[in-house]
């Protein structure tokens, strides 16, 4: 494909997903390009995805932050930033990739093409995150709010299908797969104290395991608390080289 017709395909590309049509086309030529492409090519390395995929890495964090931030108010650092970490894996970020259609267009060697490098997840997450790096220097002052349009609006579905996972994530499941492992019962959690109105109360809950306390956590409601209890504990516990992630 000759470059005035990529630059077409591009245009019509970013027409399809909303983003109109594009004076940059350099900036999307580049988010495409995989570095096997520019060895093979024989051009220098800055013209890689690399760079706007950093770029791009970035942005998409702040955007799933703050979509998490705002959607879980209750929830502790730790826990955000779990669910951060399923959402910008590089398995979820390479589904995104495919379901608009991104690998269509990313440019590498014809031996990496050969060993299946158009279906490697992280090729197809790298390329994703150049490609928001992309959107977001284009679009200049509004490039952080049609990146967080885009990502929300598109997404959002499988961000929830991630977020309905969360129990199999969360620090309790894992500080009972380890108290389990280790003498085949289940921790036990105890409400310290409740403080505050009705309406707005704060939970203390303790963690036992064997007689012993692991860690205490906070909460406005007990399984938040449970749950900031069990991350607590299982801190200790890898701290004291007992658990490992």
């Amino acid at each position: 494909m000759s470059t005035s017709d990529r630059e077409l395909a591009y245009c019509e590309f970013l027409d399809k997903l909303g983003f109109g049509s594009s004076d940059d086309f350099s900036l999307f030529e580049k988010a495409m390009r995989h570095t096997s492409y520019v060895h093979e090519a024989d051009i220098p390395i800055e013209c890689s995805y690399e760079r706007l995929e950093f770029l791009g890495d970035a942005v998409l964090k702040l955007v799933i932050s703050k979509y998490l931030y705002l959607k879980y108010p209750d929830y502790k650092e730790g826990l955000l930033s779990k669910l951060r970490g399923e959402i910008v894996a590089d398995k979820t970020l390479a589904q995104f990739a495919v379901k608009i259609g991104l690998n269509k267009y990313i440019l590498m060697s014809k031996n990496e093409r050969k060993t299946g490098g158009e279906n490697k997840q992280s090729i197809l997450a790298c390329a994703f995150e150049a490609f928001l790096g992309a959107i977001y220097l284009t679009r200049k002052e509004k490039g952080y709010i049609e990146v967080e349009d885009f990502i929300v609006s598109n997404f959002s579905c499988d961000m929830c299908k991630i977020e309905e996972k969360l129990e199999e994530i969360n620090p309790k499941q894992r500080l009972q797969e380890y108290t389990q492992e280790k003498n085949h019962t289940l921790p036990e959690y105890v409400l310290v104290s409740k403080t505050g109105s009705e309406h707005n109360c704060t939970f203390e809950v303790a963690v036992y395991f064997e007689g012993k306390i692991l860690g205490k956590g906070s909460g406005t409601s007990k399984k938040l608390a449970q749950q900031d209890a069990a991350a607590n504990a299982l801190e200790f516990l890898k701290s004291e080289g007992l658990w490992k992630q």
